[in-house]
């Protein structure tokens, strides 16, 4: 399957909108501790989306070509026929 672009764009703009919706503190003095809390969590929802993306998608049509080894002897030749994971 391709990897899924728009799945991805929307992903991240949830994650940007749940950052954004954090309310603020009702102490001051907690502001840059919120932040970093809501640093973290986009941090970690970014993360999420572009592993999801990434592992998506298939890997296919891999041809390997492995030539002979120092004695001459040939060590193999491949063609993947089926569908591999991102892992």
């Amino acid at each position: 399957m391709a990897l899924k672009k728009n799945d991805l764009e929307a992903a991240i703009l949830a994650a940007f909108k749940k950052a954004k919706s954090t309310p603020a503190p009702s102490d001051p003095k907690k502001a840059d501790e919120v932040q970093e809390q809501v640093n973290a969590q986009l941090a970690q929802d970014l993360a999420n989306a572009i592993d999801a993306f990434m592992r998506g998608g298939d890997v296919v049509q891999v041809k390997v070509d492995v030539v002979s080894d120092p004695g001459g002897v040939k060590i193999g030749k491949g063609t993947q026929t089926g569908v591999g994971k991102v892992q």
